[in-house]
């Protein structure tokens, strides 16, 4: 395992109380968690301003896809974990996480899209 210790982690994610478990959960493994943010512009803001080294994203913000946000995490060839209740978000990440979440799949997950 590569271990996410030291790593820039940006959280995606509109629903609060999701977004402070998962901030709990990452920056309890040493991360270092960039947001959360809840949606497309506010995870574009903070990557004007910073980079992180992997992401997690829901696929639903608020009722809008964050498709075009995934899309900008692989032009950026920055690595992201699609954590979300729509399974059909599957096809955009080798790693997809279904909410609810298990802390272990999603360290793995996010620990897998590193290699």
């Amino acid at each position: 395992m590569t271990g996410l210790k030291g790593l820039r982690v940006l959280i995606v994610e509109d629903e609060m109380l999701i977004a402070m478990d998962l901030e709990a959960v990452i920056s309890g493994w040493g991360a270092e968690v960039l947001g959360p943010v809840p949606n497309i512009d506010r995870a574009l803001a903070l990557l004007s301003e910073q980079r992180p080294d992997v992401a997690t994203l829901d696929m639903n913000l608020s009722g809008v896809s964050s498709l075009p946000l995934a899309e900008e995490f692989a032009a950026r060839k920055i690595p992201f974990v699609v954590v979300s209740g729509y399974s059909a978000a599957d096809h955009l990440t080798n790693r997809f996480v279904k909410k609810p979440y298990d802390e272990g799949v999603l360290r793995q997950a996010l620990e897998d899209v590193l290699l």
